[in-house]
């Protein structure tokens, strides 16, 4: 929407602003995984990426927020825009990816800690900053109704990943996984 563009005004930085389906003028039309600009070029980025298809972002037939978030597809698209992101940062320089979780169908997905694993591939972590959602639609009592009725979470966050591209640069991505454990229940 713009959010970024505006704030950046207001303090008196430079900023490009791309989304798939621009709502104002001042917004690039462009499809973040092909940024047209050059290798090692930006000093940060900002991404606030869609969560899944639980919302109706826009009608744009490649906007990756029509893929669910159940789906690794969704991941291997949002890794598009990563690799990109890496081939445009300056070594050194930051990357700040906000994101949430996403419930659906009385159903948990862990959006962010997945977006996390999949930056790690090519970025040094910094920091995960857990920023509180203020005048949230979801914050008033028709959907504290619902989240009792049908048990799910209302969600008070979302996740600002912060990451950090090598000053070395290195051709192969690097090597750290994260392991998922599954956990089952002891019947009693």
């Amino acid at each position: 929407s713009g959010t970024t563009l505006d704030v950046c005004k207001e303090e008196g930085r430079k900023c490009i602003c791309y989304e798939i389906s621009p709502t104002r003028p001042d917004i690039i039309q462009n499809d973040a995984r092909n940024i047209p600009l050059s290798d090692n070029s930006v000093d940060m980025i900002f991404i606030d990426s869609p969560y899944g298809d639980n919302i109706r972002y826009n009608d744009h037939p490649d906007n990756i927020g029509k893929i669910s978030s159940e789906s690794e597809k969704f991941y291997d698209e949002l890794e598009k825009v990563m690799k990109e992101c890496y081939r445009i940062l300056r070594p050194g320089k930051v990357l700040g990816w906000l994101i949430g979780d996403q419930w659906v169908k009385k159903k948990f997905t862990p959006v962010g800690l997945k977006v996390y694993e999949r930056l790690c591939k090519y970025f040094e972590p910094v920091d995960i900053i857990c920023v509180v959602r203020r005048g949230q639609t979801s914050n008033t009592p028709l959907w504290h109704n619902r989240a009792l009725r049908f048990n799910f979470f209302l969600r008070g966050f979302k996740y600002l990943l912060i990451v950090r591209k090598q000053e070395q640069e290195s051709k192969e991505p690097l090597k750290r996984e994260v392991k998922w454990t599954q956990y089952e229940r002891i019947k009693k």
